[in-house]
């Protein structure tokens, strides 16, 4: 038997052992995995909270070229802390008043619907009726309610130590992170640098030199849909609130600040916010909810066509069935960040390839009309 073929089975045999071994010792290599993601996972919210900063940052060395680099680094961090300050003082407060005016109103509301029936010569005692029917075992759901809080208390306070422990973990390890995204943002040139040398030290040139593009191309992507996002966002929560304050609906702040929240989230985000915003207009003034749905569906065609294809589609170069695809993968896989980082990501492998396959067909000679 030739050397080469006795080689190829004694690598075959070996990668055999080696995938039995994996398969038989999965769960203690998942937790390995686990161990050691929890150990660099301060670095890894470092990194991206350093990503996240870099295009604020990029954005004042461009406009502000004399600026130095320490410098619109503590600017950036004072503008992230800022947004984060706005946010909590004025969502916060006008969320506690909305719960507590739905709390105070939910039965008035019951009351108005009761009347509505009556008035429209609906039965509603059939309704009164059929709760009455209902038997629930009170004093059971009581005690299991009691026990339940019972023990939670009980695990409480036996665990306190835990509690404290896990609290000072957060903290430090949220140091951490920021500190490594500052020392990212600081010297980014220079780890750059380092990087790509350790690379073509280990790695063959034309290797490193796909990685290297892939990289910049992976950046370019993320920083400008993220980018676009952001704006796109801030212009639909921006209309949202000038035409609720006209037209007189209710908590039109919240809302618009829901709304551009929950408008990172392509498709299914603006679905939430309006289902939360309907219950919360509905509690107020029911009349308003027409109107807020009006105003909706106007609102959402002019940025579905105007000002999402213009903004935020040239940053993304996918087609809506894809996007549609990679959103319900990235939900399924990691919620809602993988609902927002599938796209770009997507958008990555989507360019790399059509590059590819077109290049492949160049390279083949095949003619258009083959596929026209």
């Amino acid at each position: 038997m030739h050397e080469k073929q006795i080689r190829k089975i004694f690598e075959g045999i070996i990668f055999l052992i080696f995938l039995v071994f994996i398969l038989y010792r999965i769960g203690d290599i998942f937790g390995i995995f686990t161990n050691i993601l929890s150990i660099v996972e301060p670095f890894l919210v470092g990194a991206a909270i350093a990503f996240i900063l870099s295009i604020p940052m990029n954005f004042l060395e461009r406009k502000f070229p004399r600026l130095k680099r320490p410098l619109s680094l503590l600017l950036t961090f004072l503008i992230f802390i800022l947004v984060i300050l706005v946010l909590v003082f004025l969502i916060g407060p006008k969320l506690i008043d909305t719960i507590t005016n739905i709390v105070n109103t939910v039965p008035e509301s019951v009351e108005s619907l009761r009347k509505l029936l009556q008035d429209t010569n609906i039965n509603w005692d059939w309704v009164q009726d059929y709760l009455a029917s209902i038997e629930i075992d009170w004093q059971s759901m009581s005690n299991k309610v009691l026990s339940f809080f019972k023990d939670s208390f009980s695990s409480l306070f036996t665990s306190t130590f835990g509690v404290v422990t896990g609290v000072v973990s957060t903290i430090i390890s949220t140091i951490i992170s920021f500190i490594f995204a500052a020392y990212i943002l600081i010297s980014k040139e220079k780890l750059s640098v380092q990087l790509k040398k350790l690379l073509y030290a280990f790695l063959p040139e034309k290797i490193v030199d796909k990685m290297v593009e892939v990289g910049k191309l992976t950046h370019k992507t993320f920083t400008n849909f993220f980018t676009y996002q952001c704006i796109e966002c801030l212009i639909l929560g921006s209309m949202f609130f000038v035409t609720m304050v006209i037209l007189r609906i209710p908590y039109a702040l919240l809302i618009s600040v829901m709304i551009t929240i929950m408008a990172l989230i392509p498709i299914f985000g603006l679905c939430i916010a309006f289902i939360i915003a309907s219950i919360l207009i509905v509690m107020v003034n029911p009349i308003k909810v027409i109107v807020f749905a009006i105003l909706f569906a106007v609102l959402q065609q002019i940025e579905g066509n105007l000002i999402y294809p213009r903004v935020v589609g040239k940053s993304i170069g996918l087609p809506p069935i894809w996007v549609i695809f990679v959103i319900t993968l990235g939900s399924k896989l990691m919620g809602i960040v993988g609902m927002i980082l599938f796209i770009p990501l997507s958008s990555v492998i989507y360019t790399l390839l059509r590059k590819s396959v077109y290049k492949r067909i160049r390279n083949r000679k095949i003619p258009n009309d083959k596929w026209l």
